[in-house]
C-alpha cells in the first residue's frame, strides 16, 4: 500500500537545511519509519525555501521524500504555515497514485484546497493529523477555512483534548481519534532512578524572540534571573538550535546569566536521554492548558526518563499541578517562587513524574503509535 504524507511547509521558521531536514530526527520521518515497518510503500512531500526545483530523496529506512519549492507565500506576513505550490504538488500526487492521504498539521494554510483536490481529483482517503497546541477563538476564526475543510476529512487525529468542543461544533467528532504526538521510542528514552540536580532543562527549536505560538526558552531566561534571587545554584540547560539562538545567547549576556546557562547547541536525538536524567526539571515554555503526556516530544521523552515536567497555563485560575506535570504562572516573578517551591519538595515532583512514565511508555511508545496509525489508516480505505 502506497501512503503520502504532506508536510507543506518550509524551514524558515527552523533554519535547517535541505540536509538536515532529511537527517534529523522528526515526526514526519518517524511516520515513513513506521510505514516501511508495516511493508507500506512510504512518501513525504515537502518544501524547503532553498529548493529551486523538485528534489527526491531516498531514506535508508525504505521512505522516500520529495522536496518542492516554494511558489507563493499567503497569506502574507506569517512566519509559518503560508507556503503553497499547488501546481507541482498536484500533479505529483497524481503521478504517485498514493492509496491513501495523510496531511500532518490542518492549521496549514495549503490544506483546504489540498483536502478538495484529494477528495475530488485524487479520489482518496484523507487522513489529517493537528501538530500543535490548542488555539483561542480569535485564531480558530482566522483559521476557519482550514476548520471548515475538516469536513473533507475521512479521519481526523488529534491529541489535545480542548480541539474536541471544536470537532463537536463542526459536526465531525465521529470522526476523530486522539493518537499521541509524536510518539517516542521508550527503549531509548528509559526510566531511571533519580539523582540530585541542580540542572533545569530546555530541549527543543530556538525560534526569533516574537515568534507567536511557540516555545520561548527566552521566557526561561526571565524566569532564571528571578529563580536565582532565592536559589544560588540552579543551572539552566539549553539543547537546541535556530534562528533565535544568537538573540537568545544575547539576551543571556544582557540578564547576566552567562555562568548560569550553558547552550548546548543541536544534540543528535540519541544522546538526549543524558540530559534529560541529569535534569531536575525540563521546561516546555509555552501555555497549554495541561501537561497529560498526549502532546509535545520533549514533554514525553523528559517524562519517559523519569523527569518532572513544567509548563505554562493557559488560564490564570489553572491550578499548579497537571495530570503529569506542572503549569505555571505566566507572571515570571510568581513563576520563578513556584519553581523554587517545587525544587524545595522533589518527592511532590517525582510521584507526578513516575505517573507520567508509566503512561507515556504504556501509550506513547512508538510500537502503540504505529499500530494505532495501521489501524486509523486501514478504517479509513475501508470507509
Amino acid at each position: 500500500m502506497k501512503i503520502l504524507s504532506l508536510l507543506l511547509h518550509d524551514e524558515r521558521f527552523s533554519n535547517w537545511t535541505i540536509e538536515e531536514k532529511i537527517s534529523r530526527h522528526h515526526f514526519s520521518l518517524q511516520y515513513l519509519r513506521f510505514c516501511t515497518q508495516k511493508n507500506w510503500e512510504p512518501t513525504l512531500y515537502t518544501f524547503h525555501q532553498d529548493s529551486e526545483a523538485k528534489q527526491t530523496c531516498l531514506l535508508s529506512c525504505g521512505g522516500k521524500i520529495k522536496i518542492f519549492p516554494v511558489r507563493f507565500r499567503f497569506p502574507p506576513f506569517q512566519r509559518f504555515g503560508n507556503d503553497h505550490n499547488p501546481a507541482e504538488t498536484m500533479r505529483e500526487m497524481l503521478q504517485d497514485e498514493p492509496d491513501l492521504v495523510h496531511f500532518h498539521n490542518y492549521y496549514l494554510y495549503s490544506y483546504p484546497y489540498t483536502a478538495s483536490f484529494v477528495k475530488k481529483k485524487l479520489g482518496k482517503p484523507l487522513v489529517v493529523q493537528l501538530h500543535g497546541y490548542y488555539n483561542s477563538l480569535a485564531r480558530k476564526g482566522f483559521y476557519l477555512p482550514c476548520l471548515l475543510s475538516l469536513k473533507k476529512a475521512d479521519r481526523i487525529l488529534y491529541s489535545y483534548a480542548p480541539e474536541e468542543r471544536t470537532y463537536a461544533k463542526l459536526g465531525v467528532a465521529q470522526k476523530t481519534v486522539k493518537i499521541p504526538v509524536p510518539g517516542i521510542d521508550t527503549d531509548l528514552f528509559k526510566r531511571q532512578r533519580r539523582t540530585d540536580s541542580t540542572h533545569l532543562l530546555y530541549v527543543g527549536r530556538i525560534p526569533n524572540p516574537l515568534a507567536h505560538g511557540e516555545k520561548s526558552p527566552f521566557l526561561l531566561l526571565s524566569l532564571l534571573r528571578s529563580l536565582l534571587r532565592v536559589k544560588k545554584n540552579v543551572v539552566l540547560d539549553v539543547v537546541g538550535d535556530g534562528p533565535g539562538l544568537h538573540c537568545c545567547h544575547d539576551l543571556a549576556d544582557r540578564l547576566r546569566l552567562s555562568n548560569s546557562v550553558t547552550f548546548h547547541g543541536y544534540v543528535p536525538h540519541g544522546d538526549l536521554p543524558k540530559y534529560y536524567r541529569a535534569s531536575a526539571l525540563t521546561f516546555s515554555p509555552i501555555q497549554v492548558y495541561d501537561v497529560d503526556g498526549w502532546f509535545d516530544g520533549a514533554i514525553q521523552e523528559s517524562l519517559a526518563c523519569g523527569t518532572p515536567v513544567a509548563a505554562f497555563k493557559a488560564s490564570a485560575g489553572m491550578p499548579l499541578n497537571g495530570t503529569y506535570g506542572h503549569l505555571l504562572s505566566n507572571n515570571i516573578e510568581k513563576a520563578a517562587v513556584e519553581v523554587a517551591t517545587l525544587l524545595e519538595t522533589p518527592e511532590n515532583m517525582e510521584q507526578i513524574a513516575q505517573e507520567g512514565s508509566r503512561f507515556v511508555h504504556q501509550n506513547c511508545n512508538s510500537t502503540t503509535v504505529a499500530d494505532e496509525l495501521q489501524a486509523t489508516w486501514e478504517s479509513a480505505l475501508r470507509a
